[in-house]
């Protein structure tokens, strides 16, 4: 593994400088296994899709293991599988199937499948930044029940982290009553210079009115983990404690302890329809609470129909077992679209 340090940094930001102002970024090569060779500007590769904005095709996907060769003279950062990390240029490859990565300490050819990340090192903030928003409604005439969601996800990466903000709101309206449950998550993963290891921040704020929960806010730390890292699937775990301040109907305001489990499982499907599934369950057992247990999940399942349109189905769980409420599950399905920036 190459050790990322702050000259090594700073040589390549210089680098990167050094090349000319006006120079046109849609200079990158992709060759296929086929023979097509296609110019244009290496966006991002994650989740085994290169994504190559072009002049004449507009943005395009590229599945990984269809690509030959790569050719670029700009600086990237590169993950592997095994948890190494680069920041370097992408050179000419010896043979087809391999990644050749220049950096300061010299050449490493790299095994193409062994790659699962592909960055630009980008000057520009809104270049670091990916949002996806999704939104569904409907209605049963039947029950007069009609429910309304929206989901986002904002995330933010650069060469030392990642930042993801996830939120998720649902209102539902009957004859008898309208009920409601939104959650909000906030999450830093600091990468350390243990492959696969990264330090865990974390925030979240959560209502739901079928636990008869006014709020809960928690704030912790913790060491997490990249269990499973291909160009197809990804699996990860953080372990650390949480605070927790709630405000119930019922009981009122009350502060606790908790450990924080959480493990993350993305997976990606390439042939016809291409499916994104991303599922995240956190268990929450109390320190100060005795007995008290606490979980959440949520799933999240998307079709891509037209480029950055998708068909989005979004499940949720919630479980306290000394909630307020004669229920101590709350759970919700909905069905919308989503875009992505």
């Amino acid at each position: 593994m190459t050790r990322i340090t702050t000259g090594a940094l700073i040589g390549i930001m210089c680098a990167v400088l050094s090349l000319s102002a006006h120079a046109q970024r849609k200079t990158d090569i992709v060759t296929l296994y086929n023979g097509d060779r296609i110019t244009g500007e290496v966006k991002i590769l994650d989740g085994g899709i290169l994504k190559l904005s072009t002049d004449s095709m507009g943005t395009i996907d590229i599945e990984w293991q269809e690509i030959a060769s790569l050719q670029s003279r700009f600086f990237y950062e590169i993950r592997l599988g095994d948890g190494a990390r680069y920041l370097g240029r992408i050179d000419a490859q010896k043979r087809p199937g391999q990644l050749l990565v220049s950096d300061v300490d010299g050449e490493h050819p790299v095994d193409w499948l062994q790659v699962v990340t592909i960055r630009p090192i980008e000057d520009d903030l809104l270049d670091q930044i990916d949002i996806y928003f999704a939104a569904g409604y409907s209605y049963t005439r039947a029950s007069s029940v009609a429910q309304t969601s929206v989901n986002t996800t904002v995330t933010y990466e650069n060469q030392d982290s990642r930042n993801t903000f996830t939120g998720r709101a649902t209102m539902t309206d009957s004859d008898d009553e309208t009920t409601s449950a939104s959650k909000l998550d906030l999450d830093r993963a600091v990468w350390t210079d243990r492959r696969h290891v990264f330090r865990s921040t974390f925030a979240n704020y959560e209502t739901n009115d079928e636990l008869e929960l006014e709020h809960r806010l928690g704030v912790g730390a913790g060491l997490g983990r990249f269990l499973i890292e291909t160009y197809q699937q990804r699996l990860a775990g953080v372990a650390g404690l949480q605070v927790i301040t709630e405000q119930s109907k019922a009981t009122g305001e009350d502060q606790n302890l908790e450990l924080y489990l959480s493990s993350r499982f993305q997976a990606w499907r390439f042939n016809t329809p291409e499916l994104n599934l991303d599922f995240v369950l956190n268990i929450y057992p109390s320190l100060t609470d005795s007995g008290r247990l606490r979980s959440s999940s949520d799933l999240r399942l998307r079709w891509e129909l037209i480029e950055d349109l998708f068909f989005d189905i979004t499940a949720y769980g919630s479980y306290d077992n000394k909630a307020d409420a004669n229920n101590d599950i709350d759970y919700g399905v909905t069905t919308g679209l989503g875009w992505e920036y």
